[in-house]
């Protein structure tokens, strides 16, 4: 059963396999031969990235794709073989293995098998490939671009005019005068050239001299000269005659400084405009200054003019294919650089050296053409050159050349927007055969006439170990439609017994596969795991036996069990079966202990901690290293604490204690005994204390009673020295507030704020179980109400209601309560002896606020805000100040939250009551009816139950809010 799953396992990763990499194999056919031209007749089917969406149904790729599929299907119903994943993993890695599929292998073994002839297959499809790019084909070397056989017609389009990027990155405004080159004898000096002169003989003296804006120089003693617009050599001669004639002296005249001359840039340029050159300058300094001709400026037609004239006309395709810079005239102040549009522009593109967009001029020929890109390379199919042509702005054709000899392209002329096409050859090496697989020289060789295969393979010598005799394969695209042939042969009888008709003749270009045997069937393995270093997989020969695969996993380790191991063995019906051996033996090479092994074992070498417990005790408390440790011999208390790093300084060394487990009622149950030892004569060798462990005992040191615990509290506020303090254990608030130099002056004790951590923590847990429990109430009575709705209004009311809660709900968990406890604070010798000089905690904190100076009033009025404090005004006042309770104001249910922390309820507030007598330091009875407020109190008017119905659901939602309004902040939060 396992035997079969695995069969159709395997055949179903082989079919993956071929419907993923299909498109790959046929890709390798179609590179071997030369693709036909479409005739007419010849149907061509595109795969791949069809140029035109295929309308039919189903597209030719889905139709070949679902006929492999049902080939393959076919192949494995006949043989029932199945290629090893070593051999799919070979096919997809291996490139001499990249125009054979699977497929092809079982087929030909097939057809090897039952001798008959080799099957057809459809015939090889036309693939589209990527376009390389323009730039992508830049970065190859020309030679690589030789060598390079693509699809027919597979050229790029993506052409760039042709110079244009000699101006690329051009951006400066100004050139620098270069003053290392000699100046021309037919420069024309003016104003702003600098005159050096050099007088000897009756004068001897030498003067650096600027032409003034009048074109003069004045030359001491033989003053000013007029020399603007002469030429260099003319005026060194006429600066000479004057200074033998004026002061009979010798003179030598140079050029220093030379002036800038200002020219515009004009035409067809990316920065038409004026700009200022050095007076070296050429046309092309020019053209540079002005980021170069547009996109529709010319390079062929740059004109230089000069007081109206044209002087001059560059091409400047004769620089840069020549590098001719005769015209590259030298410019002079005035001069108007000139660039007309472009003429006539056609692009080549393909097999040419250069391909880009050329612009015409004298000639149009297409040979003409050819010489400016550089001329054809080898690989030009010159047979049809194509040219694509806009016909009177009409119509786009195109026209095929035939020029072998390259004749007709000196008398075909091109017209404007012309593209000329030149396409490769598709012939790659016709005079091959290719010679793949388990081979020591594997790869490509000519052809000769009447070669068979045991030309190329001459004997068992050039195969590689582990060939597959039985069978090879030879693949063969036969014209004219290249239908692929599978001729399969018997390479052992080919080599071995000399069979003739095995040895067969070869054509060009076939393909010749020899395999590895470990194609067709899994390599045989054992697996070693357990106590060994590096247990993995290992391929099995037919001498393996348990030392040499023990080895092969890097050998034992130290734990290994040698008494026995065992092997886990599969029979034919892939039941499993166990094998045992001794490790020891097999090792020492014992014949009956070190068994030969056979294919898929599983080797298991055990821990000796398998047979052998590992014993182990434990120590716990004020050690550096508490944790588990390994029990070794004689190993005393002693011991173990040195192993965890010794006891701490804060360790209780008068008394540690050990736990044991004893094992009772003959191994029915166990008991745990506790024993005191003192931990100082344990570590001083005692032997009454330092006692000998057994397994599994823990050693507990105990800590030093209130070793180190400090507890802390905040004093804040009006107190002289506020800041955190550390107390004793039992220490009350007045001996903190004393040592803190008591309270200050300003100091409102009765607003005094002490919040307590354990407070906090309890009033947050019980306003959760509250908050749960509404929540729980709530909402399930909303969903009843929901579901029982008796019309569709009446539901949408109850959702509404439901959404609501909700958001009470919500509003409600977001409270957070501060831990606030009501403490009545006064003079220090009075608080000594009240209830609320009471022990602290650690966390505690005491703000004593100045004195305030206003009252609060929230809830239902319509002015919720603070008021300045009144002694006189009563509780009814100061909500009138608040403009008076809403219309939904529930004024029977109004409160006051103290500054202290207390609360007077609804009912206190109209009756008695007990109040705090701060001046007398007793509770007394108080009358509530005219309650006279303190500063910082808060006045809360809730609104009326009945304004929202469902809020009726609740009793008394003033004693909710009372209950949670242990700050006035929380309550501001609900308002």
């Amino acid at each position: 059963m396992r035997s079969e799953w695995q069969k159709n396992t395997k055949a179903l990763f082989l079919f993956l396999f071929i419907f993923i990499f299909n498109n790959d194999a046929y890709s390798q056919q179609q590179d071997a031969q030369p693709t036909a031209t479409p005739q007419k007749g010849i149907q061509v089917i595109q795969i791949g990235n069809p140029s035109q969406p295929s309308t039919s149904p189903i597209s030719p790729q889905t139709t070949q794709q679902i006929e492999q599929r049902k080939a393959v299907q076919a192949e494995m119903e006949k043989t029932g073989g199945v290629l090893t994943p070593e051999a799919i993993e070979q096919l997809k890695s291996r490139p001499e293995f990249k125009g054979l599929t699977p497929e092809d292998i079982l087929r030909g073994k097939e057809l090897l098998e039952k001798k008959r002839e080799p099957e057809k297959k459809e015939p090889p499809k036309v693939i589209e490939k990527t376009v390389i790019s323009t730039e992508a084909e830049k970065r190859k070397s020309l030679f690589d671009r030789y060598r390079v056989i693509g699809e027919y017609q597979d050229i790029s389009t993506g052409l760039m005019p042709f110079g244009y990027e000699f101006f690329t990155g051009a951006t400066v405004k100004v050139l620098t005068q270069r003053q290392d080159i000699p100046v021309p004898s037919d420069y024309i000096v003016g104003p702003g050239d600098e005159v050096k002169i050099l007088l000897w003989g009756r004068v001897n003296a030498q003067y650096n001299l600027v032409i003034d804006r009048d074109g003069n120089i004045t030359i001491p003693q033989i003053g000013p000269l007029t020399v603007a617009g002469m030429r260099f050599d003319t005026m060194k001669n006429y600066l000479m005659e004057q200074a033998e004639q004026i002061v009979g002296a010798n003179i030598n005249v140079t050029m220093g400084a030379l002036k800038s001359i200002p020219i515009f840039v004009l035409g067809e340029v990316r920065r038409p405009g004026s700009y200022t050159i050095g007076s070296f300058s050429t046309i092309t300094d020019a053209l540079l200054l002005s980021g170069g001709p547009t996109e529709i400026g010319s390079l062929r037609n740059i004109q230089l003019k000069r007081k109206d004239k044209v002087i001059s006309v560059l091409d400047f395709y004769d620089l840069l294919l020549k590098g001719d810079k005769s015209q590259d005239k030298i410019l002079q102040a005035g001069d108007v650089v000139f660039v007309q549009t472009a003429g006539p522009l056609v692009g080549v593109a393909g097999n040419v050296k250069r391909p880009a967009i050329y612009e015409l001029k004298d000639r149009f020929d297409l040979m003409s053409l050819f010489d400016l890109a550089g001329g054809i390379i080898p690989t030009a199919y010159t047979q049809q050159i194509q040219v694509e042509r806009i016909q009177k702005n009409e119509k786009q054709v195109v026209i095929d050349i035939d020029d072998k000899d390259l004749t007709k392209s000196k008398d075909f002329i091109l017209q404007d927007a012309d593209l000329v096409k030149v396409f490769p050859i598709v012939d790659k090496d016709v005079n091959v055969v290719y010679l793949y697989g388990n081979l020591k020289r594997p790869g490509k060789y000519e052809y000769k006439e009447g070669m068979k295969v045991k030309n190329l393979i001459k004997d068992s010598n050039e195969l590689l170990p582990e060939t597959h005799f039985e069978y090879a394969l030879i693949k063969r695209l036969n014209p004219p439609g290249l239908e692929t042939h599978l001729i399969p042969f018997n390479l052992g009888a080919l080599l071995l017994k000399d069979d003739a008709s095995n040895n067969i003749e070869l054509m060009p270009q076939d393909f010749i596969y020899v395999f590895s045997k470990w194609f067709f069937k899994d390599k045989p393995f054992i697996t070693v795991e357990g106590e060994v270093r590096k247990g993995s997989r290992f391929n099995l020969d037919e001498k393996t036996r348990v030392k040499d695969a023990i080895l092969l996993a890097g050998g034992l380790t130290k734990d290994a069990y040698l008494e026995k191991g065992e092997i886990i063995r599969l029979n034919e019906k892939r039941e499993a079966s166990q094998v045992y051996f001794n490790v020891g033996l097999a090792m020492a090479e014992d014949p009956k202990e070190n068994l030969s092994l056979q294919d898929e074992d599983r080797i298991i070498i055990h821990s000796l901690w398998e047979e052998k417990y590992k014993h182990t005790v434990s120590i716990e408390g004020d050690v550096l290293k508490p944790g588990q440790y390994q029990l070794v011999k004689d190993m005393e208390v002693s011991d173990l604490i040195f192993a965890a790093g010794n006891i701490l300084e804060s360790a209780f060394l008068d008394e540690a204690e050990i736990s044991s487990h004893i094992i009772i009622d003959s191994g029915r149950a166990v008991r745990i005994d506790y024993r005191k030892i003192d931990l100082r004569k344990a570590l001083a060798g005692d032997p009454a204390h330092n006692i000998v462990l057994k397994p599994y005992d823990r050693l507990f040191v105990k800590r030093i009673p209130d070793w180190r615990i400090e507890k802390f509290v905040v004093l804040s506020g009006e107190v002289k020295f506020p800041g955190k303090y550390i107390v004793k254990k039992g220490e009350r608030f007045s001996s903190v507030l004393e040592r803190a130099g008591g309270f200050t002056d300003k100091a409102y004790l009765k607003g005094a704020v002490f919040v307590r951590e354990s407070v906090r923590s309890l009033q947050q847990r019980m306003l959760d179980e509250y908050i749960s429990r509404l929540e729980k109430d709530l909402l399930a009575a909303s969903t009843t109400e929901v579901a029982a709705a008796l019309s569709p209004d009446e539901a949408k009311i109850k959702q509404t209601e439901m959404q609501q809660k909700r958001e009470l709900i919500t509003k409600l968990k977001g409270i957070r309560p501060q831990g606030r406890m009501v403490i009545h604070l006064s003079r220090l010798e009075r608080f000594k002896e009240s209830i609320s000089d009471i022990e602290l905690e650690d966390g505690d904190s005491l703000f004593i606020p100045a004195r305030p100076s206003s009252v609060n009033v929230i809830g239902s009025v319509y002015n919720q805000t603070a008021f300045l404090y009144n002694p006189e005004a009563s509780l009814s006042q100061y909500i009138s100040l608040a403009g008076g309770p809403t219309e939904f104001a529930d004024t029977k249910r109004t409160y006051v939250l103290k500054t202290d922390g207390s609360a007077i309820a609804p009912d206190q507030l109209r009756g008695w009551g007990i109040n705090w007598n701060e001046k007398n330091y007793r509770w007394e009875v108080a009358d509530y009816s005219n309650t006279r407020l303190d500063p910082g109190d808060t006045i809360v008017v809730p609104e009326k139950i009945e304004r929202i119905a469902w809020l009726r659901e609740i009793k008394d939602i003033t004693q909710i809010l009372f209950q949670m309004a242990v700050t006035a902040g929380v309550l501001i939060a609900l308002f």
